[in-house]
């Protein structure tokens, strides 16, 4: 236990450092592929910049492990958590926006699959949603909107709040999606699991002083459920908050599966290990699974 809290007191606090893998990455352990939290700070407003700081990172971290399958990067990726104000400024489709293009053809390029933030503007929706992309070399998997607006930085007044949790088969495993503040309830990942969902993937914009309650609601919801969770949290000063807490990836036993290096996190997944743990610690979600099936590739639409 001591060694555990010393560990989250390490979290809060830490100031950002260039991306570090070197042999600190995991290699795969027992042939198991790896799911990497990139904890980068983008710069407000920079959309392509900050496409090109996630491609060198993702391409970089492939490179020092070919087990690599997915990648999380934070909330609002594209643009940073930053001057939500203006936020509307660098909207775009979910499925022919520039970041869906770009992170298409990386993710054909290494095999794998990627997951970000990004403010998302719906043909015949008014407003602006606060949503996540997963992207693989099939293309655009699923979009996620977020669900929990923050209402003290005033999410709630610039975004709309999203309805469906989709789980969807990718890499050998189900996946769903959650943003930042929906770690803090139970429910979305429970109802992720209950979907059939094994692996959840979390873009986060998570502030300062709350570090420390941002990896707690992450073990909690991976420990709740008996799911891996991996969350990317923005890192950096920015003009209305500091981000210094770096997400991670957890076990469905609650624990931290990945290393802890200065802005990537990555840790195996073991296939078999939420099964493994519900028969062994308690299934939380009996009767309640739902069968999961290949989603079709989203079809791309008119802007």
């Amino acid at each position: 236990m001591a060694v555990r809290e010393a560990e989250l007191r390490s979290e809060v606090g830490a100031r950002p450092e260039p991306i570090r893998l070197s042999q600190e990455m995991p290699s795969g352990e027992d042939g198991h592929p790896v799911v990497a939290a990139l904890n980068l700070g983008a710069r407000p407003a920079e959309v392509h910049a900050n496409l090109s700081l996630a491609e060198r990172s993702i391409v970089q971290a492939k490179r020092q492990n070919p087990s690599l399958a997915w990648v999380v990067l934070p909330e609002l990726f594209t643009c940073a958590y930053s001057g939500l104000d203006s936020v509307h400024r660098y909207a775009e489709n979910a499925l022919a926006g520039p970041s869906a293009g770009r992170f298409g053809e990386l993710a054909r390029r290494l095999g794998i699959y990627v997951v970000y933030g990004f403010p998302e503007r719906r043909s015949g929706h008014a407003g602006i949603f606060d949503s996540a992309n997963l992207v693989g070399p099939e293309g655009v998997l699923l979009t996620y909107r977020k669900r929990n607006l923050v209402r003290t930085t005033g999410e709630d007044l610039v975004f709309v709040p999203g309805e469906d949790l989709p789980v969807v088969e990718a890499g050998g495993l189900r996946l769903a999606l959650t943003v930042c503040w929906d770690l803090g309830f139970p429910e979305v990942a429970r109802e992720a699991a209950m979907g059939g969902a094994d692996l959840v993937l979390a873009p986060a914009a998570w502030r300062s002083p709350w570090g420390r309650q941002y990896s707690l609601s992450c073990a909690a919801r991976a420990l709740d459920s008996g799911v891996y969770l991996a969350s990317a949290n923005q890192l950096g000063a920015y003009p209305e908050a500091r981000y210094d807490t770096p997400g991670h990836v957890y076990r469905p036993d609650g624990l931290r599966a990945s290393y802890p290096t200065a802005t990537v996190s990555a840790g195996a997944v073991d296939p078999s290990f939420p099964e493994h743990w519900r028969t062994r610690f308690g299934d939380t979600l009996i009767g309640s699974r739902k069968a999961c099936h290949p989603h079709p590739v989203l079809q791309e639409i008119s802007l």
